[in-house]
């Protein structure tokens, strides 16, 4: 079994302003950079030994946070954890009305973040059997890899319930 302590990264200034991310790397806000403080020494309850995480910047910084608590670990970037392509959203305000399940000209697809997950969770399973390990995303993608853990149909992700910037979920994979 693996235990995968699943975390989202910190509050952005463009998290505030309701500006669509996506692919673009984001800036961590003061209150983003005390949650993820406070965020490293809860994980320093788990026995880890190694961080995968986005190579976007606010997830990184993220990581880096729980690093410091646990220096011993490794850090690993991991492109397949980069959050969904906005196409022409992104770096734009979200529109009003918005709904996660449409999709816009340029946008990732739910099959390709769900390929993308299906991918890294294979990966997982093969170099890390019986560990504990930390994943640092961004709410579309971490909601597609719940869909997929708990075996729910991913077009149904926007379903799953948005993680709160720098909250964090344990879950096992058999």
């Amino acid at each position: 079994m693996i235990t995968l302590i699943i975390a989202r990264h910190g509050e952005t200034i463009e998290n505030g302003l309701n500006i669509c991310q996506g692919q673009t790397h984001g800036i961590l806000s003061e209150t983003g950079i005390r949650q993820n403080e406070k965020l490293g020494a809860q994980l320093t309850k788990y026995q880890f030994q190694t961080i995968y995480s986005s190579p976007l910047n606010r997830a990184f910084q993220t990581a880096k946070s729980i690093q410091q608590h646990t220096p011993h670990s490794l850090l690993i970037t991991d492109d397949r954890l980069m959050e969904r392509q906005l196409g022409i959203l992104q770096g734009e305000k979200y529109p009003s009305p918005y709904l996660e399940s449409d999709l816009y000209e340029g946008m990732e697809t739910v099959e390709s973040m769900a390929e993308r997950m299906n991918n890294f969770l294979s990966h997982i399973k093969q170099k890390h059997p019986g560990e504990t390990i930390v994943i640092v995303s961004h709410g579309y993608i971490i909601k597609v890899l719940l869909s997929l853990i708990n075996n729910l149909p991913v077009r149904d992700f926007y379903k799953v319930k948005l993680m709160s910037n720098s909250g964090f979920i344990e879950v096992s994979l058999e």
